[in-house]
C-alpha cells in the first residue's frame, strides 16, 4: 500500500485503461453506430480520433511514474493474442428499458480471458485504489468528469472482473427504439483480430483519450 507522509510531495495519480485495438471494418462499424446515437442524444459519449473504439482489458489508478514500470510488464503481451480470431457478436442492450447503454458486445473467448487475467496479475502490484478528477485527461468544455466514472475505476477489478468481466465496445445510451432499429439495419456480427495492445489515460465515461504507450505490429 502506498503511503505518503506530510513532507513528501502528492504523487501525480492517472487513469488508465489498458486495451485492445481495433481494425479498421471494426473500428468503423463502432464510429458508425455511435454517430447515430448521437444525432438523437448528443449529450452523450464521443468516439473518434480522440476518443477512439476499443475493447478494455483492464481500468485502475496508477502512479504516473510507474508508468515505464507498467510498458516494460505489458511488452510482449500483444503475441499472446495477435492471431487469436475474436467476435464482435451482438449489439448489447437492454430491451426492457425505454433507454440505456448500449455496446458492441464481444464474444467471451479463451485467449481474450487469458490476456484480461494476465494484464491484472502483471499490473496488480502498481493499482492503487483512489483517484479524482486529475487524475484524467479533463473535458474539453471545462465539465467536470462524471462522478459515475471516477467511482468505476477503483471498483473494476474486484467488480468487473474475472467472471464478470463484460468485453465490449461502448456506444453511448440511447432510445431502445433506436437500438431495435440500429441492431436490426446496421450492426454486423464481425470476426476480426486485434491490432495491437495499448495503455491510454482516461476521459469522461470512462473513454480512451491520451495514448501513453502501444505494442502493434
Amino acid at each position: 500500500m502506498l503511503t505518503i507522509s506530510c513532507d513528501e510531495k502528492k504523487p501525480n495519480v492517472l487513469a488508465i485503461d489498458v486495451l485492445l485495438t481495433l481494425p479498421a471494418d471494426v473500428y468503423d462499424q463502432a464510429i458508425q453506430l455511435n454517430r447515430a446515437i448521437l444525432e438523437k442524444n448528443p449529450d452523450n459519449l464521443t468516439l473518434d480520433e480522440n476518443h477512439i473504439p476499443h475493447i478494455t482489458l483492464l481500468q485502475c489508478y496508477i502512479v504516473e511514474s510507474d508508468i515505464p514500470k507498467v510498458e516494460q510488464l505489458l511488452t510482449g503481451l500483444y503475441k499472446t493474442i495477435k492471431k487469436d480470431s475474436l467476435f464482435a457478436n451482438e449489439l448489447q442492450y437492454n430491451n426492457d428499458k425505454t433507454e440505456n447503454f448500449a455496446s458492441i458486445g464481444i464474444e467471451k473467448s479463451k485467449a481474450l480471458m487469458t490476456i484480461h487475467k494476465k494484464t491484472i496479475a502483471l499490473l496488480e502490484p502498481y493499482i492503487i485504489t483512489k483517484g479524482t478528477q486529475e487524475a484524467y485527461v479533463q473535458n474539453a468544455d471545462g465539465t467536470p468528469i462524471d462522478q459515475f466514472t471516477i467511482d468505476y475505476v477503483p471498483k473494476f477489478v474486484s467488480h468487473y472482473s474475472y467472471d464478470n468481466f463484460n468485453p465490449h465496445i461502448s456506444l453511448g445510451v440511447a432510445k431502445t427504439t433506436l437500438l431495435d432499429s440500429l441492431e436490426q439495419n446496421t450492426f454486423r456480427a464481425t470476426k476480426f483480430q486485434a491490432t495491437g495492445v495499448s495503455v491510454y489515460q482516461l476521459g469522461n465515461y470512462g473513454t480512451a483519450r491520451k495514448l501513453l504507450w502501444e505494442e502493434a505490429e
